[in-house]
């Protein structure tokens, strides 16, 4: 029985290197990431430009109420809009009262200008129980946005031939004094997480720590911005995983019957 399964395991073993030696080579990854330190200071200084192109400080929005920060970008086809709306969904049913906090999306491209942010608030305000008045859309050059990417541990790259960014998913909650206290990747959120975070952020207390499956990132990697859907490589790659999992686990049901009989 056991030089039996030696074999099998061999077997299985040279499949798998052949199955991933094809399946498995991926395009590079994109230097893309989402990857905040809680407790680090935002830049409050940094100037960055409103809904009308007028300049404003970040620290601005502080002071009253924590403030959740967005990054993305006006022109993204992904997932930008996806996740703006799973945040406004989120705080919508989080139960929170207009007033006490304030949401700020920024644009990573430094070719968003007022009139992309204009537009983008005018279609979220609706969406935000307080409306207008607690959601500003921030544009910023170059230097700036790099200054702020920096604070939350977000990177993303540029495709040169499209112009679309390959970028993270998700959003940080920061305390009256633009500390990060929480952050969120993904597109979807739980209210009651979210109402948890920004009550410790009014606080000034330190939130919950994310779980393994929400620090989990939701990147836009291996998209082909060209057709609209990930590589072929990669779905290969899915698949094959899938398979590997699906033989290892009738290799053990079989393993324990064998052993039962024996």
């Amino acid at each position: 029985m056991r030089r039996v399964l030696q074999g099998l395991l061999f077997l299985f073993v040279c499949w798998s290197q052949a199955a991933g030696a094809q399946a498995l080579r991926l395009p590079p990854q994109p230097e893309a990431g989402f990857a905040p330190t809680l407790g680090t200071q935002l830049p409050l200084g940094a100037m960055l430009r409103d809904e009308a192109g007028a300049p404003i400080r970040l620290g601005r929005l502080f002071g009253k109420a924590p403030v959740v920060l967005v990054p993305g970008y006006y022109s993204c086809r992904n997932l930008c809009s996806t996740l703006f709306e799973g945040v406004l969904q989120a705080l919508a049913l989080s139960g929170m009262a207009p007033g006490s906090y304030r949401l700020a999306g920024f644009s990573i491209d430094p070719r968003d200008g007022a009139q992309a942010a204009a537009g983008k608030r005018a279609a979220y305000a609706s969406l935000l129980p307080g409306g207008a008045a607690d959601l500003r859309m921030l544009t910023g050059d170059a230097a700036t946005l790099a200054r702020l990417e920096q604070a939350l541990g977000y990177r993303a790259t540029q495709d040169a031939e499209s112009g679309e960014f390959a970028h993270a998913a998700g959003f940080v909650v920061a305390d009256r004094e633009g500390r990060i206290v929480r952050y969120f990747p993904g597109v979807r959120f739980e209210p009651a997480a979210l109402r948890t975070a920004l009550q410790a952020a009014q606080d000034g207390q330190p939130a919950a720590a994310s779980s393994l499956g929400q620090r989990l990132l939701l990147l836009c990697s291996h998209y082909d911005p060209a057709t609209g859907a990930h590589s072929a490589a990669a779905m290969a790659a899915v698949r094959t995983v899938a398979l590997l999992a699906a033989l290892s686990l009738g290799g053990w049901i079989w393993y324990r019957r064998a052993g039962r009989r024996s």
